[in-house]
């Protein structure tokens, strides 16, 4: 394996090693691409950095980014990280109200957003403090000097997650940990300069920025920022640069699917099209010989003609979209991981993929079960374990002991050790986008209403149609029954339409992926422990979920 270096180092190296090769690109409004070169991309970060220095920030220091995906993005990304002060990524799609508790948390010094979000920084502790990414084309090259040592135990980012009960849990990660989850896992996949990733999921989730742009950037490949997550804009882009690896969630390749489906019925193709499944098949697993690529050569010019494979994670993929990819002759590949392991843990190569799994644990990380049974909780191993938790000491010490990541999914390694995961002993709803959704933190804000007593959050898969198999957010509300006699009204009529209101006003505080679906009304009071804890279980049994 490839020896770690920082990130700063990176991007010195990089530099040089790939001077004009395109490192970032993005489809313009009237067409054509603006392009970035690795020596372009550390000039403009070279001027972030003194754009930083400017504003007092100094190493150690937290930086806020937060913008859409962008050339810019990767580019703050790196100046901040360069800079050996500590990148905070931050989630795009929050409202406001969300974020502020979160800056306010890391006790940020400065901000780097995109125009759209300046006014987002106003009240907080940054105003006045932040950069606009759209400027950064204007800053006069900076005069030269000395930067500061940045060491692979320096923190470089801290990633929050959802909290539990409104309180934000910032995931510290150095760059040993970052840095060694990159080299280790392009160590898997023969990668460079020829490569083309589209990146279309949230820079600031841990998955992308480790797969989407870290990993790519390293090994000199070129980095396509998708504009829109429309289908048709995502294949225009693909067809437009020859894309070779995308990584997505499980819910991006249903879309596709059903997409190819969609025209092939309008186009009265569906006979044909059987035909050729089953050709596919005999060939594929009684010839031993998938000639998808040749039999589905339409599909795969739809998709740009180039694609190698494509990347899995986030969420459980359907292992019957996997082997329909596979037939058509594409590759999708699963993986597993956390923010806290900087994510990446297990993952399927080309040489090794077994559909169904999550891989095999990638080099330098160790993955086993606790207890005596084959099916248990998963803990894992390695110099990608984060360094903790931003300061919150106790719960660290719970979730990582002795080095050992306690992660809260069970599984179990088959004889060929890929691990294949069963569950989750958490109660953290995972939506189809593969976006986390702590129930907790949905309660804690709905029990503050006067017209809710108590409140429980789960997860209901969809049954039908795009999103079937992904989660949706369901609230059990128990009504509190004072309010309403205050209100002189407690009909069942009058509490589901106040209770309903309610639940629309609270959606448009939150972001989509945290908003609740449906709620349910229920009179009783929730069944608790003797420690007065939900009996989640229960809950989920009586309403049969």
């Amino acid at each position: 394996m490839k020896e770690i270096i920082t990130i700063k180092d990176m991007l010195e190296r990089n530099a040089e090693k790939y001077r004009d090769q395109t490192a970032f690109q993005i489809r313009q409004d009237g067409g054509g691409y603006k392009k970035f070169t690795f020596q372009q991309v550390a000039e403009l970060a070279a001027k972030v950095q003194d754009a930083l220095i400017k504003l007092g920030v100094a190493k150690g220091d937290r930086v806020v980014l937060l913008s859409e995906n962008r050339p810019e993005w990767g580019t703050a990304y790196l100046a901040i990280t360069g800079l050996g002060a500590i990148v905070v990524p931050l989630d795009a799609m929050l409202q406001k109200e969300e974020l502020a508790p979160l800056i306010e948390d890391s006790g940020a010094k400065a901000a780097l957003v995109s125009q759209r979000f300046i006014e987002f920084m106003q009240g907080t502790r940054v105003e006045g403090q932040a950069t606009i990414m759209e400027e950064f084309d204007n800053f006069p090259s900076p005069a030269s000097r000395p930067m500061s040592h940045v060491g692979l135990d320096d923190i470089a980012s801290i990633v929050y997650t959802s909290g539990t009960t409104g309180i934000p849990k910032g995931v510290m990660l150095t760059h040993r940990n970052i840095m060694s989850n990159v080299i280790s896992v392009t160590s898997l996949f023969d990668l460079g300069p020829k490569d083309n990733f589209l990146s279309v999921l949230p820079l600031h989730h841990t998955f992308e920025t480790t797969a989407g742009f870290l990993g790519p950037f390293h090994e000199g490949c070129t980095i396509t920022y998708a504009k829109s997550l429309k289908s048709h804009n995502i294949l225009r882009n693909m067809q437009e640069t020859g894309v070779t690896i995308m990584c997505g969630v499980p819910m991006l390749y249903q879309l596709f699917y059903d997409g190819i489906l969609r025209e092939v019925e309008e186009k009265g193709l569906s006979k044909a099209f059987s035909v050729l499944f089953i050709a596919a098949k005999f060939f594929r697993y009684i010839i031993g010989i998938n000639l998808g690529r040749l039999l589905f050569k339409t599909v795969h010019k739809k998709f740009g003609g180039k694609i190698r494979f494509f990347v899995s994670g986030g969420a459980a993929l359907d292992p019957e979209v996997a082997r329909n990819f596979e037939l058509m002759g594409f590759t999708i590949l699963q993986g597993y991981g956390m923010s806290e392991s900087s994510p990446i843990m297990t993952c399927n190569t080309l040489k090794q993929n077994k559909i169904g799994s999550v891989g095999k644990p990638i080099p330098g990380v160790e993955i086993k079960i606790s207890g005596s049974d084959p099916v248990g909780e998963i803990l894992a191993f390695g110099p990608n374990i984060m360094k903790g938790y931003y300061k919150r000491k106790e719960l660290t010490s719970r979730l990582v002991v002795n080095g050992w990541l306690h992660t809260g999914d069970v599984g179990y390694l088959d004889e060929n050790g890929f691990l294949l995961i069963t569950g989750r002993s958490k109660d953290v709803i995972v939506t189809g986008s593969g976006v986390n959704v702590y129930p907790e933190e949905i309660e804690f804000v709905l029990n503050k209403i006067p017209s809710i007593k108590e409140s429980c959050v789960i997860g209901d898969k969809v049954k039908s149609g795009v999103r079937k198999g992904a989660e949706e957010v369901v609230a059990l509300i128990v009504p509190e029954p004072e309010h309403f006699v205050q209100q002189g009204n407690s009909s069942d009529e009058f509490i589901n339409k106040t209770i309903a209101a309610e639940v629309q006003e609270l959606n448009k505080k939150m972001a989509d992926f945290k908003r609740i679906a449906r709620f349910i009304i229920r009179k009783e009071e929730l069944p608790k422990t003797r420690l007065k804890k939900i009996k989640r279980f229960e809950i989920k049994k009586e309403l049969k979920l």
